[in-house]
């Protein structure tokens, strides 16, 4: 008992130092989470990998409300797939440079030893071992890139062949020219280069021109010997900004400056929407998006039938990711104070020290569920608000769990 005494009043003098436990209650897609999720949301896990594993290509819709963790959930699936890459993509910041951004998450994911394995591995398909002449393994690199194109080149289309060309020239020159080696592993890495750099590897772009990022992520992907997820947050915006059919008010119709059909806005989002669905050509590419509510789904479908229809049978019976049940924020209570006492050196913390929720307690918890209505991130907010009075109020640690044990 005594023990258990000391441990608490350990806490109290550390939550003092202004150190709040839950002091974040969004999550996004650069800050690593380790937590996991709460035992009732396990199945559901499982279920996303069970698609995921079982088909090459696809399209899995996560359907949740504001705050229920859908960004949470990627960090899930990327501890618990991590033999897989995983890279996490919010369209409301990604507009220009699509392909682009998500080759330089991939990068940043796969690491550059990897990248390395892949383009040795491709070089070597093309015919970088055959010997020219002689005992020394001499490699003859026109004939390399020549036999590369003659191999991959039916996988692109014909606006893609130009970059293609700059895709089998970067590869090649890296793994076989060791003058230009260096600047062609930038290039690869997806560094932006000048005119004179670009002349001096032959090439016409660097990789922030979209076909470029484009031809090198199809490669990469389709020869990487893990399977790829792409989980793309808020998915509904790609249609948000198209006009409602609903808005009868309108003071100035566009339609007079951009003609009937299409507004800049829409003509943005379907552009957008072409980029991401071209994704669905790259072999093993597995595509997961997170929307709102199914509502938006349906238009998110009905977006996509009028692009490319064929896009549809690939789209997943949706999955619904749905609030907290009432035992899931004492898990997830217990599971954040413990990992921020791990994260001050303590180890070793029984699964007992927080039985009775100390320096809360069970009717506290009780109140927050039913205040927020289950809803994680509105849990959060509570906890936020609660830990900040303990830590710099005046007022009693008693007094501040009563008033909390009656929240209104």
């Amino acid at each position: 008992m005594l023990i258990y005494e000391n441990f608490k009043a350990k806490l109290l003098n550390i939550l003092k130092f202004g150190i709040n436990p839950f002091k974040k209650f969004v999550s996004t897609g650069e800050i690593r989470e380790d937590l996991g999720l709460t035992t009732s949301r396990k199945p559901l896990l499982d279920k996303i990998m069970e698609i995921v594993e079982n088909n090459e290509n696809c399209i899995l819709p996560i359907i949740g409300d504001v705050g229920t963790g859908k960004t949470h959930l990627y960090w899930a699936l990327k501890n618990r797939m991590y033999y897989h890459n995983t890279i996490y993509l919010s369209l409301e910041e990604v507009y220009k440079r699509f392909f682009y951004t998500i080759y330089s998450e991939f990068i940043e994911v796969i690491g550059l030893e990897p990248l390395r394995n892949i383009v040795n591995q491709l070089v070597n398909e093309w015919g970088a071992l055959e010997r020219k002449f002689g005992f020394f393994h001499i490699s003859d690199v026109e004939k390399i890139r020549a036999k590369a194109l003659q191999m991959i080149s039916d996988n692109f289309d014909e606006d893609e062949k130009v970059a293609l060309h700059d895709v089998v020239t970067g590869i090649s020159t890296h793994q076989l020219d060791p003058y230009k080696k260096i600047d062609a592993e930038r290039w690869l890495l997806g560094e932006i280069m000048d005119i004179k750099e670009l002349t001096h590897l032959n090439m016409m772009h660097d990789l922030t021109k979209n076909r470029n990022a484009y031809v090198m992520l199809k490669l990469l992907i389709e020869n990487s010997k893990l399977g790829t997820i792409l989980y793309i947050d808020d998915f509904e915006s790609i249609v948000q900004s198209y006009p409602s059919q609903e808005d009868t008010e309108e003071v100035f119709d566009p339609s007079w400056l951009y003609g009937k059909e299409d507004s800049p806005d829409e003509i943005l989002s379907q552009k957008l929407l072409r980029r991401v669905l071209k994704l669905q050509k790259i072999n093993g590419l597995r595509i997961i998006v997170t929307l709102k509510s199914k509502p938006s789904l349906d238009e998110v479908k009905k977006a996509i039938s009028k692009v490319d229809e064929s896009i549809i049978e690939y789209i997943k019976d949706p999955i619904f990711l749905s609030e907290f049940e009432e035992k899931d924020i004492f898990e997830f209570y217990i599971k954040n104070m413990k990992n921020f006492l791990e994260n001050g050196n303590f180890t070793k913390i029984p699964d007992t020290t927080f039985k009775d929720y100390f320096p809360l307690n069970q009717k506290i918890l009780e109140n927050i569920y039913i205040k927020s209505k289950g809803n994680p991130r509105e849990i959060l907010k509570f906890l936020i608000k609660i830990f900040n009075d303990i830590i710099f109020s005046n007022q009693k640690l008693s007094q501040i769990r009563e008033k909390y044990e009656i929240l209104t």
